[in-house]
């Protein structure tokens, strides 16, 4: 899904009509992904961990390729997500 925000925000910013398609399909595929899993786990550690991952994917995208930088407080933010994402699937 983050591949799919990361298209939309290229559209958003630059208008090429092709990309809002591309990050259509994108979210939905990942959607249909995140459905299939909440099948095999527990829907509140699915969605915490897909919400997460996501979150910390689109950060890292948008310091790759759009040169966003994150404070020390938003990068401690981050750190403290990817623990508890690593705590809750490692204690599931």
């Amino acid at each position: 899904m983050a591949s799919g925000d990361m298209a939309l925000a290229v559209w958003a910013r630059g208008g090429q009509v092709h990309l809002i398609a591309i990050g259509l399909l994108l979210n939905m595929l990942g959607i249909v992904a995140y459905a299939h899993t909440l099948g095999a786990q527990n829907i509140g550690i699915a969605t915490a961990a897909l919400l997460g991952l996501n979150i910390l994917a689109v950060a890292a995208f948008g310091f790759l390729f759009f040169g966003q930088s994150l404070s020390m407080a938003q990068a401690a933010g981050m750190t403290a997500l990817a623990a508890s994402i690593i705590f809750i699937e490692v204690m599931a």
